[in-house]
């Protein structure tokens, strides 16, 4: 992620001398840019002209199932000044090459997504300059369709005061080049929109050239360079626009700053992969927020705060920091002795219970919350309602308890560097316990404290507090997986096993398996066992309903063996160590994310018919990744009479960039083929 700021430059009247102007200067990180054999151009593009080699393309070297390839795009930005009036103005051109029937079927159209608003000037984006050309090869010639007026539809799109713009693009099929370009002329020149250099194509060039005033200060922060092999480059350029304000009956000048930032060979944002979450969050792109403005004549405006000013902001809402200092169920925690209680283990819990017994969540995740007696009244309310509740509620029995706002995984990060409201989700209950912290959110409702939904496990959540001294937390062991799998049974002459699996779970795991018990009654929920080489007698689970505890789950199951000529081939792990289907494609678009970390163990102990004798015992396997956060490891043992295998599985990491993909998938892959290799007994 590259970070960089830029302050307002003092105003000038045109005809005066200018002053000694300084300049906040930043870093400007210039990648290396990878250089595509296919790439027919990159900034060499000549709008309006295809290419044979375009014509002649037929698939994506880097990207060989894609349906369409952006060829280039290009997005201008600049700010136009009228007399006294200031606009955003977004010149687009793409060309877009249709490689097969489905990339025909699904890029024959585009949105262009604005904001209208209430539709009144001042308030408002316009879409103009539409244009768009279909160009087919048919018999060695081109033949162009042009987009008609009539192939333009207009239409609500999702968000408050959004519109769209449809093109339906004429005469696709497999081979065309589409070319479109159109302009968005924004009054809201106070909102720079975000660019995103990727797309669900792959991109082969995009360019994104940016001019600002200088009577604007801005922040500017491009972001998933680190989870891609192509970066965006970027640069300031050489580039000083001029701009001329008239006001007050006078003229004035400023000179502005331009950027340029640069992608090559973008891979497609896929949305059809396991372990990922949101492809967006990952994606690259360049955010731009104006933070202040000094225009002549006029007093200057601050339009960022600082992480500081966010939190006493928010502590000052009626919808957030109000809501901290009433406790709703007070006379209920009186009642109940919370507040006798000298155990403040016992207290949180009690105070927990007493909640969930009046209040249910109803399925929302929100920021801001709702005035208990109201959500008491209705029995239910968001997860940040409940936790608002709970914070008031802890506060009046002695214990410390604050919110903390984050940004959920489906969403962007929260960033040190870059104050904003934008990219906050949802907020959670922090419980101050001295030399540590507990968490606590409204929507887990099989687990009572430390427990977080796994879209909530971030590094970067922020505590909101007066005196804030250590406000940003790391979230991601607030729901570690703990499992631990013990097998045992007896192998007899023909082979059939019967076995009983006793798993305990603990932390997350247990979460997770209540809600599986739940969603699937009296059906086995355990992923392991859902193969049809078990045969499952008896299913049963202690500790469901008692969300304090951990889950002991007791599985009875038979299964057959391999029998030949006086021998039996028995497993070394009969139930896998991780799910081998998760890495089955060789290749590999988004990073890497794991809902949780694991910490997993698999114990096996099986006897072997009597007059029988351990033959083979397979060799032990340990593999680890290189930075040593997955650990994957089979211990196979026997004595006389039994075999014994002892599995371990850790996950200490949540997010691994696309290019970490094959050393995990050949680490899955090998202890897996590992696996297969059994214990030999035979009949002595």
């Amino acid at each position: 992620m590259t970070i960089e700021t830029h302050d307002k430059i003092t105003n000038c009247p045109i005809g005066c001398n200018r002053m000694n102007i300084k300049l906040l200067l930043f870093a400007v990180f210039l990648m290396p840019l990878c250089l595509w054999a296919q790439s027919t151009a990159g900034s060499g593009l000549k709008w309006g002209n295809p290419t044979q080699q375009e014509f002649d393309m037929t698939s994506c070297d880097y990207d060989p199932n894609a349906g369409a390839v952006v060829l280039g795009k290009t997005t201008d930005v600049n700010y136009v000044i009228t007399k006294d009036v200031i606009q955003v103005q977004y010149d687009v051109k793409g060309r877009v090459k249709i490689l097969n029937s489905e990339g025909a079927a699904r890029h024959s159209s585009l949105d262009i997504v604005y904001k209208y608003n209430d539709g009144k000037e001042g308030n408002r984006e316009l879409v103009n300059n539409i244009k768009a050309t279909t160009y087919n090869l048919v018999n060695g010639n081109v033949e162009k369709s042009r987009l008609r007026e009539e192939m333009i539809n207009t239409r609500a799109a999702s968000g408050p005061g959004m519109r769209a713009e449809t093109l339906l693009f004429p005469d696709v099929k497999p081979g065309s080049i589409i070319e479109y370009e159109y302009t968005i002329l924004s009054d809201l020149y106070l909102e720079v929109k975000d660019w995103e250099a990727q797309c669900e194509m792959p991109v082969l060039y995009t360019r994104y050239d940016v001019s600002i005033p200088e009577w604007f200060g801005f922040f500017v922060q491009t972001i998933g360079n680190e989870y891609n092999r192509s970066r965006i480059s970027q640069q300031r350029t050489n580039i000083h626009p001029t701009y001329v304000i008239k006001t007050a009956g006078s003229e004035y000048e400023c000179v502005g700053v331009n950027f340029e930032f640069v992608g090559r060979n973008l891979t497609a944002l896929k949305d059809d992969e396991s372990l990922i979450f949101s492809p967006r969050a990952y994606a690259q792109r360049v955010i731009i927020d104006i933070t202040n403005e000094a225009l002549p004549r006029h007093s200057k405006n601050q339009y960022s705060m600082t992480w500081d000013e966010i939190d006493q902001y928010l502590l000052g809402k009626s919808n957030f920091g109000k809501l901290l200092k009433s406790n709703p169920l007070k006379k209920e925690m009186k009642k109940a002795g919370i507040y006798q209680m000298e155990d403040d283990d016992k207290k949180i819990a009690a105070t927990v219970k007493l909640l969930r017994e009046n209040v249910k969540w109803n399925g929302v995740y929100g920021v801001y919350g709702t005035p208990a007696s109201k959500v008491l009244k209705s029995g239910a309310g968001s997860n940040s309602d409940i936790n608002f509740m709970l914070i008031a509620m802890l506060n009046d029995a002695g214990i410390k308890a604050y919110p903390a706002i984050l940004s959920s995984r489906d969403c962007d990060v929260l960033d040190n560097n870059h104050p904003t409201m934008d990219n906050v989700s949802s907020t959670i209950a922090v419980i101050d316990r001295g030399s540590r912290f507990q968490v606590f959110d409204g929507s887990v409702e099989n687990a009572v404290i430390d427990i977080l939904p796994t879209k909530f496990l971030v590094n970067n959540a922020r505590v909101v507090k007066k005196d804030n001294a250590a406000p940003w937390i790391n979230l991601e062991d607030r729901g570690v997986v703990k499992a631990i799998h013990k097998i045992t049974g007896n192998i007899d002459a023909s082979g059939k096993l019967t076995a009983t699996c006793v798993s305990t779970y603990d932390e997350k795991g247990a979460e997770l398996m209540r809600q599986a018990i739940k969603n699937r009654g009296d059906e086995c929920p355990n992923e392991k066992f859902q193969s049809s080489q078990f045969s499952i007698t008896d299913y049963r689970a202690q500790g469901v309903d008692d969300v304090e505890k951990p889950i002991t789950e007791i599985i009875n199951f038979g299964s057959q063996l391999t029998c030949s000529d006086n021998t039996i081939s028995v497993p070394q792990l009969m139930v896998p160590l991780i799910d081998q289907s998760l890495f089955a494609s060789e290749t590999r678009y988004n990073p890497v994310e794991f809902p949780t970390k694991v910490d997993e163990t698999i114990e096996i102990s099986l006897s072997v018919p009597e007059g029988w004798t351990v033959a083979d015992v397979p060799a032990p396997m340990s593999l680890n990744t290189s930075d040593g956060k997955i650990t994957m490891s089979v211990t196979p043992s026997s004595t006389a009479t039994t075999v014994m295998t002892k599995a371990q599985l850790a996950i200490n990491r949540l997010v691994f960039a696309k290019k970490d993909y094959s050393g995990i998938k050949n680490l899955v892959d090998r202890i897996s083929k590992h696996c297969k290799e059994p214990f030999v007994i035979k009949k002595q």
